[in-house]
């Protein structure tokens, strides 16, 4: 009966994203369903360079990359086998939209540890270590 219960109470949360937002001199960034979405000043090449900089740093197998000046996407997998997918877009030609994901529901403590990289690579302040949450 108490199992019933607490399944019924979470089905009415199945569609809430969860929203966390962060922001340092680098980028802002928000977490929302499952992935790390940040604007990062810089060209989409250098931020693809960079991408694939902080991947192979971070020894992950399988580093992929396809990009025009326009958009690009940088992918690889971890030890464990867990896909990481880092999509970008040019904003105009000195800004970047970066979207992070790890793994197929989102991991935001690994993304976070990606973004970071990224900023460091890229020489631009780290976005903070959490964000704050909010449920929407």
């Amino acid at each position: 009966m108490k199992r019933m219960l607490a399944l019924l109470l979470l089905v009415p949360l199945a569609g809430c994203a969860v929203v966390a937002v962060g922001a340092a001199a680098g980028a802002a960034w928000v977490w929302v369903n499952g992935e790390i979405k940040a604007g990062l000043a810089a060209p989409l090449p250098k931020v693809k360079d960079a991408a694939v900089a902080v991947l192979e740093d971070l020894e992950m197998v399988n580093v992929h990359q396809v990009a025009d000046r326009l958009k690009g996407e940088v992918t690889a997998m971890m030890a464990d086998g867990t896909r990481v997918e880092i999509r970008l877009k040019a904003e105009d030609f000195e800004s970047t939209r970066v979207r992070i994901r790890v793994g197929a529901v989102g991991d935001k403590v690994v993304s976070e540890q990606i973004l970071r990289h990224l900023e460091r690579q890229l020489g631009l302040e780290p976005a903070p270590e959490k964000g704050s949450g909010a449920t929407a």
